[in-house]
Parts: C-alpha cells; sequence; structure tokens
C-alpha cells in the first residue's frame, strides 16, 4: 500500500502543476498578463493550498481512514478540474462587467479578481492542500514512525516535488504543444480520477498489507518500540523546547515568502538571459523544482542523523544565502557561458534547450537544492505526538504557502519595482541570514561559541554582500538567447574581429519586463528581456509605416480614434500623430517603456506630450476586453511571437476581440516578423487574421525586410489611389510617409506581397492559431533556436517567382484621363521596390494608354536595370579619354618601395584585362594586392575596382567603393559613371530604392553632359 500511495502522491504532483499552469494561463487570458493580474490568480492559488492544509491539518488526527480522505480529495480535484473550462467561458463578460463597474481603480480591481479567481479555484485548491497533511497523517501513525517524521514525511514532499517536475516536463513540452489547453486539461484531471481509483483498488486487495512492506531497520524498531528499547537504527528523538519551536514555525514561514521571492526574481533574471519564450519559463520552473525535489529527498535522510535539526536549519539558511552570492558572481557572465557551450556542440534546437536548462540548473540548482532540506528538517522540528502529525504538518504548511503569497507579491509590486534585480537578491540573501541567525541564537544546547560564531557568520555574510562586484548590465542584457547574434559573437570570436559592446544608457527592472537601452553613437535600441523591440535605425522604417499605413486607406469623413497595443520606442505612436486624428489611446504592458523611450524624442515626435494621446499601463488584450465603445483604427505593435504574453496577440480569440472593438468600417493593422519563423508557421499566423478579417493584406515594410504588416477590415478595403493621394496631401502626413519610404502613393502599392484572395490561397490548408492550440506560442521558440533553417525563405518571397502581390485587380484610379502618368508612376515605384516583371506590366500599360513624363521615366528606368543575355548594358568608365593611373601616396612608398614597382608593372595588366571584357581575371591581379593599397590609389582607381567587384558579383564590396565617390559632388560631375555602377550593385544586392535614386542621379548628370544614357545595343 505504500508504494501505490508513494506512486500516487507522484501523480498527484504532477497533475497539480500541470492544472495550475492550466488555470493560471486560462485566468491570464481573461484578466490580463500584468504581474498584478498574474499574481492575484497565483495569490488565489497558493491561498487554496494554504486554507486546505490548515484545514487539513484541523481534522487529519481525527480521521480514522486519512488514505480514504486522500482518495476522496484527489477524486474532488479531478472532478473539479473537468468542470472549470465550462465555468471560464462565463468570465471574460465578468471581467468586462468588473472594469466597466470600477474603471481603472486597480486597488478594487485586485478584490474583484482575487474574488472572481477565489470563486473558481478555492475548491480544488484546498483540495490539493490537503492531500500532504492527510497523507502524512497515514505514513506517521506509530511511535517508531514519529522518530523517523522527518524522512517519511520528507520523502512525501520530494516525491510530490519530483512529480511536480515530470508534469511541469510533460505539459510544456508535450502536452500543451501536442493537445492543446482542454485536452491537457482533461489528460491531469484524468491523473487525479486514476490514482484516487487506484487508492480504492489497493485498499480492497491490500487490506492489512502495510507491515509487510516495512524494511529491516523498521522492522527492528517496531520491535525496539513493543519491548520498550532503543533501536540503534531508530533516529534520536529531536532536540527542542517551545521558544525553538515557535522560532522554526516562525523562520518557514518566512523562508516561503523568501523562496518566492527568489523564484520570481531568478525568473526574471534568466528571461533575460535565455528568453521570455514558453521553453525558457518552463526550463526555469524544472531547475527550481528539481533542486528543491533533490533537496528534500537528501535532506530528509540525512535529517534522522542529527538530534540537533534546528542547528541544521541555521547551517542551511546561512549556506543558502552562500550559494546564492556564489551563483550571483557569475551571473552576468552567462551569456558568454551560453556562446561557449554552442561553440562546442551542434546548434541542434535539442542541444540548444539543453544548454539553456543546464544554465539554469547552475544559476539556481545550489540554492534551491538547500531550500528542498528546509521542509523535511522543519517537519522534524514541529511533530510534536502521534495525536498531533496532521496538525503540526499542516499549520507549517499553511504558513509556508502564506509566506510565499506574501513573498510573490512583494517580489513582483515591491522589491523588483523599487530595488531591481541585484539589490532584490541581496535583501532577499539578508533573510535568509537573519533567519540563520534567528535560529543559531535560540537552536537548545548550542555552545555559546558556536552560537555567536553563527550569528557572526551571518553578520559577515551580510557585509561580504554589500563589496561584491556588481553585473555588468551591458552583458547580463546582451541578447545572446537568439542564436543568430550567438552564433556572430562566435564567428568573431574565432576570426579575432572586434565585437563591439554598446553603451547601456537606461536600465530598469520594471513589474512586467527588464527595460534597457543601448546606444551606439547616435544609435539606440531598446530592450525588453533583451530583446530588441525598438531602434532608430533599421527598425525606422517599419516602426513608422506599422503606423501611418492604416491610415493611408482610411476613407471615413471624421477624424479616427484609435487605439495602439505597445509603446517601444514611441516611433509608432508618434507616426500615428502625423494623420489628423480624433484621438489615440495607448496601452503598454510595461510602464518602465514610457520611460526609456525618452532617449527616442528625437525620432518619435514625442506623442506623450500630444493632447490627443492617452498613455495607459497594462495588458493589450484585456484594455480590449474590458472596453466597450469602438476604434476607426486598432494598431497591435508587438511583433515577436516567441515572447510569452506577445504569443497571446497572435491567436484567433485575440482577432476576434478585435473585430468586436472595431467601428464600422474599421482597420486592423498588425506587425508580423519573417525572421526566425519557419514558413508554415507564418502561414499559420497569415491564416489566423484571414479567418477574421475576409479582406486582409499583407504588406512588406520595406524592401526586402524581414518584417510584414497586416492590415484587415470587415469590409471591402480597395487599394485607391485617389484615398491614399487625399492622405499625401496634408503636408505633415506627406512627410512622416517619406520618412518611412512611401515617397509618393504608387509607393504604399509597391509595397503588397498579398491581396485578400491571394491570402486565402496562400495560406489553404494552414491549420489556426487558438488559444486553445497555442500553436505559434509553442512553434515559434523552436524556428528562433533553428533559424538557420528558415534564412532562404524571405529569398522567396521577395525573388522574381513570387505569384502574388498582383495589383491588377485590386488597385483602383489608374483608368482616368491621367492613366499613362499614374500607371508609369506606379511603374517607377514597383521598379523601385524590386518588382521589375510587374513594372514592365504597368510599364506597357502606360505606354499603351498614351505618351507621358512618367511612362518615359519608367521605360528609362527598366531598360537601366535589365540584363542582357550574356553580359550587362556597359558603359565606359571614362569616355573619350583614360583612367588617371594610380599614384602610390608617399607614407606607403617610403615605407614599402617594392609596392611602387609592383602598381607600376601590374596596373597596365589590369587595364588590358578590362578594356578585353575580362573582368573577372582583373579583379584577380588586383586582389593579390595589400588591402589597405586599393584606399589610397586615387578616385579613379576605386572608381575601377568597385566595378570590377560589381562584375566579380561582390556587391557588397562595390558598394562601399562606389558609394563614398558617389557622395564627392564634383567627382560625379566629372564621372557620372560611379552612379550607374552603383545603382546596378544596389539592385543586384537587393536595395531597390537606393539603386533607382543612384540611376536617376545618373540620367540627370548624363543630361547635363548632353550624354547619351545607354550606348546603343
Amino acid at each position: 500500500m505504500r508504494a501505490v500511495l508513494l506512486a500516487c502522491f507522484f501523480l498527484s504532483g504532477s497533475s497539480g502543476l500541470i492544472l495550475e499552469s492550466l488555470w493560471t494561463r486560462e485566468l491570464g487570458l481573461v484578466f490580463g498578463s500584468t504581474t498584478l493580474a498574474i499574481s492575484t490568480v497565483l495569490a488565489t492559488f497558493m491561498g487554496g493550498l494554504g486554507l486546505g492544509s490548515y484545514l487539513a491539518g484541523r481534522y487529519a488526527d481525527r480521521i480514522k481512514n486519512p488514505v480514504r480522505a486522500y482518495a476522496l480529495a484527489e477524486a474532488g480535484v479531478g472532478l473539479y478540474a473537468l468542470v472549470i473550462p465550462l465555468i471560464l467561458w462565463a468570465y471574460p463578460g465578468f471581467n468586462a462587467w468588473m472594469y466597466r463597474v470600477v474603471g481603472d481603480r486597480w486597488v478594487l480591481l485586485s478584490i474583484m479578481r482575487f474574488i472572481g479567481s477565489a470563486a473558481l479555484l478555492l475548491i480544488p485548491t484546498t483540495l490539493m492542500g490537503a492531500t500532504l497533511p492527510l497523507l502524512s497523517r497515514h505514513f506517521v501513525m506509530r511511535p517508531w514512525e514519529l522518530r523517523r517524521s522527518g524522512l517519511r514525511i520528507g520523502t512525501l514532499y520530494a516525491i510530490n516535488l519530483f512529480g511536480a517536475v515530470a508534469g511541469a516536463y510533460f505539459a510544456g513540452f508535450v502536452f500543451l504543444p501536442l493537445f492543446g489547453v482542454v485536452w491537457t486539461n482533461v489528460t491531469a484531471a484524468t491523473f487525479n480520477l486514476t490514482l484516487a481509483a487506484a487508492i480504492v483498488l489497493a485498499r480492497r486487495r491490500l487490506p492489512a498489507g502495510e507491515e509487510s512492506s516495512a524494511t529491516a531497520d523498521e522492522r527492528l524498531d517496531v520491535a525496539a518500540v513493543e519491548a520498550h528499547l532503543e533501536s540503534a537504527a531508530l533516529p534520536p528523538p529531536p532536540v527542542g523546547d517551545p521558544r525553538s519551536r515557535r522560532a522554526v514555525m516562525l523562520a518557514f514561514a518566512i523562508s516561503g515568502a523568501t523562496a518566492m521571492t527568489f523564484q520570481v526574481l531568478w525568473t526574471r533574471t534568466l528571461a533575460v538571459l535565455l528568453g521570455s519564450s514558453v521553453y525558457s519559463f518552463t526550463l526555469i520552473l524544472l531547475a527550481f523544482l528539481v533542486g528543491l525535489g533533490a533537496g528534500a529527498a537528501v535532506f530528509a535522510r540525512a535529517s534522522q542523523r542529527t538530534p540537533h535539526p534546528v542547528r541544521w536549519l541555521g547551517a542551511l539558511h546561512l549556506a543558502t544565502a552562500v550559494a546564492v552570492g556564489a551563483t550571483y558572481l557569475f551571473t552576468d557572465k552567462v551569456p558568454y557561458l551560453f556562446t561557449w557551450l554552442l561553440q562546442s556542440t551542434s546548434f541542434g534546437v535539442d542541444t540548444i534547450l539543453f544548454c539553456q536548462f543546464a544554465l539554469a540548473c547552475l544559476t539556481v540548482l545550489p540554492a534551491t537544492f538547500l531550500m528542498g532540506g528546509v521542509f523535511p528538517l522543519t517537519v522534524r522540528v514541529v511533530t510534536g505526538g502521534l495525536d498531533s502529525v496532521g496538525h503540526d504538518v499542516g499549520n507549517a504548511y499553511a504558513l509556508n504557502t502564506g509566506g510565499a503569497i506574501v513573498g510573490s507579491f512583494l517580489a513582483g509590486f515591491v522589491v523588483l519595482p523599487r530595488l531591481g534585480l541585484e539589490k532584490g537578491i541581496y535583501v532577499s540573501v539578508l533573510f535568509d541570514l537573519g533567519l540563520a541567525a534567528l535560529l543559531f541564537w535560540v537552536a537548545p544546547e548550542l555552545p555559546r561559541r558556536r552560537r555567536q560564531a553563527g550569528v557572526a557568520a551571518a553578520v559577515a555574510l551580510a557585509l561580504l554582500g554589500l563589496v561584491i562586484p556588481r553585473w555588468d548590465l551591458g552583458s547580463f542584457s546582451s541578447g545572446f538567447f537568439r542564436v543568430s547574434i550567438a552564433r556572430e559573437y562566435i564567428y568573431r570570436k574565432i576570426h579575432k574581429r572586434k565585437w563591439q559592446t554598446p553603451e547601456l544608457v537606461f536600465y530598469e527592472d520594471g513589474m512586467a519586463t527588464t527595460v534597457s537601452v543601448d546606444r551606439w553613437d547616435k544609435i539606440y535600441s531598446l530592450k525588453n528581456n533583451g530583446k530588441v523591440d525598438a531602434s532608430n535605425d533599421a527598425d525606422m522604417p517599419t516602426q513608422i509605416i506599422v503606423g501611418l499605413l492604416p491610415f493611408l486607406f482610411y476613407s471615413q469623413p471624421h477624424p479616427p480614434k484609435v487605439a495602439l497595443v505597445g509603446y517601444g520606442s514611441g516611433v509608432t505612436a508618434g507616426a500615428i500623430t502625423q494623420y489628423p486624428i480624433g484621438s489615440l489611446e495607448i496601452v503598454e504592458l510595461e510602464a518602465a517603456v514610457y520611460r526609456g523611450a525618452r532617449f527616442f524624442d528625437n525620432d518619435n515626435h514625442r506623442p506623450l506630450a500630444n493632447p490627443k494621446v492617452t498613455a495607459r499601463v497594462g495588458d493589450g488584450r484585456n484594455f480590449l476586453t474590458q472596453r466597450s465603445d469602438k476604434f476607426d483604427v486598432i494598431v497591435s505593435e508587438p511583433s515577436t511571437p516567441w515572447l510569452t504574453g506577445v504569443s497571446n496577440l497572435f491567436t484567433r480569440e485575440y482577432f476576434k476581440l478585435v473585430k468586436t472593438r472595431l467601428a464600422e468600417h474599421g482597420i486592423f493593422c498588425q506587425w508580423a516578423q519573417l525572421y526566425e519563423m519557419a514558413p508554415w508557421n507564418i502561414k499559420t499566423i497569415l491564416a489566423t487574421v484571414r479567418s477574421e478579417f475576409p479582406y486582409a493584406y499583407v504588406f512588406s515594410a520595406e524592401d526586402w525586410s524581414s518584417d510584414t504588416i497586416l492590415i484587415g477590415s470587415m469590409d471591402p478595403l480597395p487599394l485607391d489611389y485617389d484615398i491614399v493621394e487625399r492622405a499625401f496631401r496634408d503636408p505633415v502626413t506627406r512627410a512622416e510617409a517619406r520618412r518611412g519610404g512611401f515617397q509618393s502613393p504608387h509607393d504604399v502599392f509597391a509595397y503588397l506581397l498579398l491581396g485578400p484572395d491571394e491570402l486565402e490561397a496562400f495560406t489553404a490548408g494552414s491549420p489556426i492559431n487558438t488559444d486553445d492550440n497555442a500553436r505559434i506560442e509553442f512553434a515559434a521558440p523552436r524556428d528562433l533556436l533553428g533559424y538557420q533553417k528558415f534564412e532562404p525563405y524571405r529569398a522567396n518571397v521577395y525573388g522574381p517567382m513570387w505569384p502574388y502581390g498582383r495589383l491588377t485587380e485590386l488597385v483602383r484610379g489608374y483608368d482616368g484621363p491621367d492613366k499613362s502618368s499614374r500607371c508609369g508612376g506606379l511603374a517607377r515605384s514597383l521598379l523601385a521596390h524590386g518588382k521589375a516583371r510587374e513594372a514592365e506590366l504597368w510599364t506597357r500599360r502606360a505606354e499603351a494608354a498614351g505618351d507621358s513624363p512618367e511612362q518615359q521615366h519608367a521605360r528609362l528606368l527598366l531598360k537601366l536595370v535589365s540584363t542582357r543575355l550574356d553580359r550587362d548594358p556597359e558603359i565606359l568608365l571614362a569616355p573619350g579619354e583614360t583612367l588617371d593611373p594610380p599614384t602610390v601616396p608617399a607614407y606607403l612608398a617610403d615605407s614599402h618601395p617594392d609596392l611602387v614597382a609592383k602598381v607600376k608593372e601590374e596596373y597596365p595588366e589590369v587595364i588590358a584585362h578590362y578594356n578585353a571584357h575580362r573582368y573577372v581575371t582583373g579583379y584577380k591581379v588586383l586582389e593579390a594586392w595589400p588591402e589597405d593599397l586599393w584606399a589610397g590609389l586615387g578616385k579613379d582607381f576605386s572608381l575601377l575596382t568597385g566595378f570590377l567587384d560589381y562584375k566579380a558579383e561582390i556587391y557588397a564590396d562595390a558598394i562601399d567603393e562606389l558609394k563614398v565617390l558617389a557622395d564627392d559632388a564634383t567627382y560625379v560631375a566629372r564621372r557620372p559613371e560611379v552612379l550607374y555602377y552603383l545603382g546596378r550593385s544596389y539592385y543586384a544586392a537587393a536595395q531597390f530604392t537606393k539603386a533607382v535614386d543612384a540611376l536617376e542621379r545618373y540620367a540627370r548628370s548624363q543630361a547635363v553632359l548632353g550624354r547619351e544614357i545607354l550606348p546603343a545595343p
């Protein structure tokens, strides 16, 4: 029977952890993913556990058959778990009603959330909390068992924790990804019902089988007790007194608070170091539980060896403080440890996850192992007699759980926002040291000198903590959990290239995330938990366009009422304010983001100072749930679906919610990434949007962008030139559109990747992402780790064979009297965005409609980027003259006289190859010259080397050489050919807009000089 009960308690730990994860997840979708909302739900859960432990403690010693009571409790949990999904259906309505009644008053909201959570969770969590006192009563029913209370009850606790380890693993890596929320809930409930049935069957078949399962030592104990003798195997009775017992109970309560505080702080720390995906959080939880379970198992047996458990408890708390301090010293070096592990192993997804787990264990396992020993030692102290075992265990566990509730709230609302991670860890260590000092002080029979030594050690460690080195926050928030960044660091390290470390100009541990801002010269980037969310460099066009694009299609006569989910750098919010809006409401999960965004004031138009803008702190999904009014435009800026929390903004239920908050003819805009995601998961996101918005478009954010912008509406949303052109008439809107890359209304259409019908065809057969299956939340993090497999996909989207984004049936306004002009303008924009085939089609339409400057210009540009069958349409680098010969600078000639002879001897050979069109051969001659020599031989030589780089298809080097020359107006006036080859290099490198700009400059320069733009074929 004992083996059956232990196996059942293992399963109980598994199902309890799974159900806790599920119910917290489900209520988080209802109440929001803010720290306050999640803490309220967790407090309710732990409060139920504490209440169950307390109530079971009061009655466990009076129950004749605690095993049957335990089985009934488990059956009750299982049955209630099956009912909870049905009850949860009513909770979104309750949440909306709650907000309408109390508004933004967070104290009242918290109270009502607690009431709502308690109404749902109080019964099953109370039953869960009752299980340990009930089984403790059963496992300690005889005098010899009382002497082994630490071992027997500590073993129970350890087995339950190991069950929780299994539950965490299977929930995070198996059940939820494969079965979804509903069937995982059913699976966990089945565990409870199965183990309850197993206990009932075992009791019927083994009514008196327990004694036969006793170990040899235990049989000796029984015989010794019956003969009133001491057994050699019987543990010595614990030495204690009422004062030490009260101190141990107090310490157990406070240790619950410190343990929970450490868990919150370590979870945030490791989220910054390992990423904030669902797998990272699962691995962190696994490491924490493994440490607690192993510690409980080891110290359950070790606790029997000493008659002085109070001393051991003092030593444990002291050792815990030392372990936390030791791991603290290398925490900021974990990103570099991660790169070392990756460098030493393959880059498989499972390998990377194992590396992350190893790092999580390295950080938390030493301290949690010691924390796990607190419970069995405490039990050994507080279990006073056979008639009060259940009562004593129940009270102790209830106090510990109460401390955990206090610790979770203090960690989230005081320690993190007021002290931050580093100071918070130090203060938590101080509490552990204080407990150690207290326990040493009250430990019975401890010699005075040892007592003083223990207290002095605690004080010394507290003082030592003031002088140990602080973290390098730049390294700490480096974001190496993105394997692409880690690989770049490894590559530079192997090739001995410098890794540029930015200056950290802002850092704040907020309630929800840790926010930092890095600076490279004039470039700033804002990070959330180490992940770059915004910058004023490469991200600028996307941030601007995601805010402005929906307004370019807005056709209603009144100024739009707008909602923006996510703030980031504030650039998107600022872009929205550049359109004549009626109002803008912003909701951002982390208040520290608003403060960090001040470094972008020169880029974001300072939207928070705009009287039309209202900024809120909260969960975006919950914000929309609580509102009853409608918005004309809703923009959802978070774009990284592998992040826990953000993934909730990519489900069908979220898009359905957005739809209910849109006014008639409203427009929804969603930023979504292409990079580091599998093509099939990208299709799932697009199919999910399409399932709720029948008129959905997908736009690129810029040329070859790794980001896309989704526009959705319930009504037909034509791509009407006249509507877009009307928005461009406003000089402020036009200036902002050009800042984002839209030089004309035609550019808006040129960015189209998929139209509504094309989107349906493109995503045919793709599964829908829902709150239940959470496909993207569990698939996207694996894509992030195995990103290399999906890098070629972007070339398919932007390649010439991409079959979608055809404008013929989608655009309006190209059939009027100025058809030739507009079609020519659209052709030019299509070419400037890499769509040469489509540009050819619209150029022919322009030519068929008549003659116009725009049509002629589009045809000229097509000629300038076209290729012949065997070679490029070449032009001479110096028509009518020869290139200036290279001149070796004096500083090189003096130190390397051999270079002068080499250049003089080999340059004519290079020119001969150039004249004979043997460009690669000429390039190979120059390739043998020292690299630093290339830049010092004159501008015409740079033109030649840039040309040869281009012909050798080394386009990046060609651009580097030619761009410097193109920026010299005097040289361009003399050699406009540099613009031609710069433009063609840009086009070959997929920098289409820059290519067209350079080629247009070339055409203008040739016209000024009176030359032919292209030689006759």
